[in-house]
């Protein structure tokens, strides 16, 4: 290999001026995909993707009995007399209480409008009344019917489809995290640009079984052999999931005493956000579900006659008072008791996570002080105690607060603590994709490491967050550490300690690091890509400082493979790549005609190049425009005064594995240039499993 080096390198710079210097997004040319792996415009396979990722309309039903819409939340409704705002889905179970609280009705949902309404193809339309809202179920098949959507089977997020133009070079490579983006992709197919997707693909079946796709042919026979497996559940009868069981006295006895219940009457004209303990010595209280104060206390006991068990209540105060008569059992779940009284109903449902709030023995400054300290796990109620949202939050001290969530977003806002008359009042602002997270929030009480508070929403409603610190111990040693913008250990998740940011339904699987350790790696197949976003700190653009750290074990010995490891995608102008290309060589490149490659692994000078070890590599760039390129500790390339130029305009999100085949670990970005002394630190760190910072 030798001999022939000068000429090698010469057809290799000739060969990147080609790759790099085209007035296009960074193009990569690829062995032509056959035709029958790519998605063709109206094909049965795109077909079949639209209609598995369609807007199923059916889930509302109990609200607007149509199924090819679905009514945009929140929503206010009114039913037999009660009113209740929909905030989430979970708050179709308490209207289906609701409804289920008369016998003699019939099950009338008043709509206040105007309201939007979210059609098939996730298209939305302002309905101002009830007449314009007929008119467009009248688009919709009857209950029942044959539809077009397809509910028994769908996707595992995220997917990814690589773009070609016609010369079959890949031109971009689309990341789809949800059915939405998926339906609007396929209805943009168009014959201009091929698209191709990147398998393997898990397809989830109704009964949460899944099934791995490697190829078009196998994932349209999964999505046709699925499509009439399950009960797409198209009818308008929301009780027909809802079981029946027969129970003694002494069940619902024991039953009653062993956790709350949340209830709901007919004989109240509003919802009431409350909830029964029934105790042991035949005591019952009734405690405010929002706030935990106890309202007030009475008696219970349970009597038999000819098969009927019958709840007795007694109260002193109203509106409890109109408790206080014979309720004859009518239908009983495994938490779920229903009771009448001629035209008045009485339900129960079991909540047996609901804890009694105590008061909170903190100042201000320690309340702070706990909001800094760790991430903080962030969940949202509804007035019923249906679960909003579950956020990771991270607080710091210059009035920052990064959301993380789902689907996998990342979201920066500001946040204040004021204390007043009141109490403490947490304050956040400036969120738009978590904006439930919104408002002044005003602190209540504690649940043992969490705080509560609650706030009340432009509705009238009445909505709690619980704050519950996650602090692990992470025992990472504290070495170069500043200006540290990325860091992504791989243990067992594709996690960014830095941001907080976690990759969520990811495909790559998590093999030995190399020291040994177990899961604590990632590893690639060459078509798993996966993203992360950039944020003001993460951002990177000409002129800036920086350095990229990581591992890499080769795991593909094919000769001219182009193989990136961490790349910020851009055009002809902007962004940069850091992978292997020929004989696995380590390489640098920006998008104009920039390179540094490894020349000692080029050259066969300590390694042979079809090798498997893991391998240590860092590229550095300081204010004077230098790269160096560093493996296993040692510098092996710079370029002085280098006529790199990653361009003006940073990205929006960096790209992890493409056409990788092999393992990757500890990735590290820092904003500044790292010395030779420093590559060497982290070179010679123990490889560890590290889920924290």
């Amino acid at each position: 290999m030798k001999t022939i080096h000068s000429k090698f390198l010469l057809l290799l710079f000739l060969l990147f001026l080609m790759l790099f210097s085209a007035c296009q997004e960074e193009v990569v040319e690829v062995t032509e995909p056959d035709n029958e792996e790519t998605i063709a415009p109206n094909s049965n396979l795109a077909n079949l993707m639209r209609n598995v990722a369609s807007n199923d309309g059916s889930g509302d039903n109990i609200i607007d009995y149509a199924n090819c819409l679905e009514v945009a939340l929140p929503v206010t409704v009114t039913a037999n007399g009660v009113t209740i705002t929909i905030e989430s889905i979970t708050d179709y179970d308490a209207l289906e209480t609701i409804l289920d609280a008369f016998t003699i009705d019939d099950d009338d949902v008043e709509i206040t409008f105007p309201i939007t309404v979210i059609l098939s193809d996730y298209s939305e339309i302002i309905i101002n009344n009830q007449d314009e809202l007929e008119a467009q179920i009248e688009n919709c098949n009857d209950e029942d019917e044959e539809d077009d959507d397809i509910e028994c089977v769908d996707f595992q997020f995220p997917i990814t489809i690589s773009m070609y133009n016609t010369d079959f070079q890949v031109i971009d490579t689309v990341t789809i995290n949800d059915d939405e983006a998926l339906y609007a992709f396929i209805e943009n197919l168009d014959g201009g640009v091929l698209a191709s997707i990147n398998f393997p693909v898990t397809m989830v079946l109704a009964n949460g079984d899944t099934v791995v796709v490697e190829n078009n042919t196998e994932m349209e026979a999964a999505i046709e052999a699925a499509e009439d497996t399950c009960d797409e559940d198209d009818d308008y009868d929301w009780n027909d999931d809802d079981g029946d069981d027969d129970c003694t006295e002494a069940y619902i006895a024991s039953s009653l005493i062993e956790c709350h219940w949340n209830y709901v009457t007919s004989l109240y004209s509003t919802f009431v956000a409350e909830y029964f303990v029934f105790l042991a010595d035949g005591n019952v209280e009734i405690y405010n579900d929002v706030t935990g104060d106890l309202v007030t206390t009475g008696t219970w006991s349970l009597s038999s006659d000819n098969d009927i068990t019958s709840l007795n209540l007694d109260f002193n105060i109203e509106p409890h008072a109109s408790l206080n008569i014979v309720w004859e059992m009518i239908s009983c779940d495994d938490d779920r008791f229903e009771f009448f009284n001629g035209n008045n109903n009485l339900v129960l449902e079991q909540d047996c996570e609901n804890d009694e709030i105590e008061d909170c023995n903190v100042n201000l400054a320690e309340l702070e002080g706990l909001l800094l300290e760790c991430d903080i796990e962030a969940s949202t109620y509804d007035a019923s105690g249906n679960i909003l949202d579950e956020n990771y939050l991270m607080f710091d001290a210059n009035g920052e607060v990064t959301v993380n969530g789902e689907p996998a977003v990342t979201e920066f806002g500001s946040w204040s603590l004021l204390e007043s008359g009141s109490g403490y009042t947490l304050t956040i602002e400036g969120l738009t994709v978590f904006d439930l997270l919104n408002g002044e929030w005003l602190l209540f009480g504690c649940d043992e490491d969490a705080f509560i508070f609650s706030q009340e929403t432009n509705s009238g409603n009445v909505i709690t967050m619980e704050l519950e610190q996650d602090c692990e111990d992470c025992n990472t040693p504290e070495v170069l550490i500043n200006d540290l913008v990325i860091y992504m250990p791989f243990a067992e998740e594709a996690h960014d300690l830095i941001s907080g940011f976690n990759v969520e339904n990811i495909t790559n699987t998590f093999v030995e690091d190399r020291a040994g350790n177990s899961s604590c790696a990632i590893a690639f197949t060459g078509n798993d890509t996966f993203e992360i976003p950039v944020n003001t700190d993460s951002e990177l653009e000409q002129g800036d400082s920086f350095s990229i750290s990581l591992w890499f074990k080769m795991q593909n010995t094919a000769v001219g493979d182009l193989e990136l490891f961490f790349r910020s995608p851009g055009n002809a102008t902007q962004g940069f790549q850091l992978g292997v290309y020929d004989l696995n060589t380590p390489l640098f490149t920006d998008n104009t005609s920039f390179y540094l490659w490894d020349n000692d692994w080029n050259g066969g000078v300590d390694v042979v190049w079809e090798n498997t070890d893991w391998h240590h590599l860092v590229v550095t760039v300081d204010a004077d425009n230098t790269v160096r390129l560093y493996r296993d500790g040692v510098q092996r390339n710079i370029d002085e005064n280098s006529s790199l130029n990653i361009g003006s305009q940073a990205s929006d999100r960096y790209l992890i594995g493409e056409g990788f085949v092999g393992h990757l670990d500890d990735l590290r970005v820092y904003k500044r240039t790292l010395s030779s002394n420093e590559v060497g630190e982290l070179f010679n760190l123990d490889g560890e499993c590290y889920t924290c910072l």
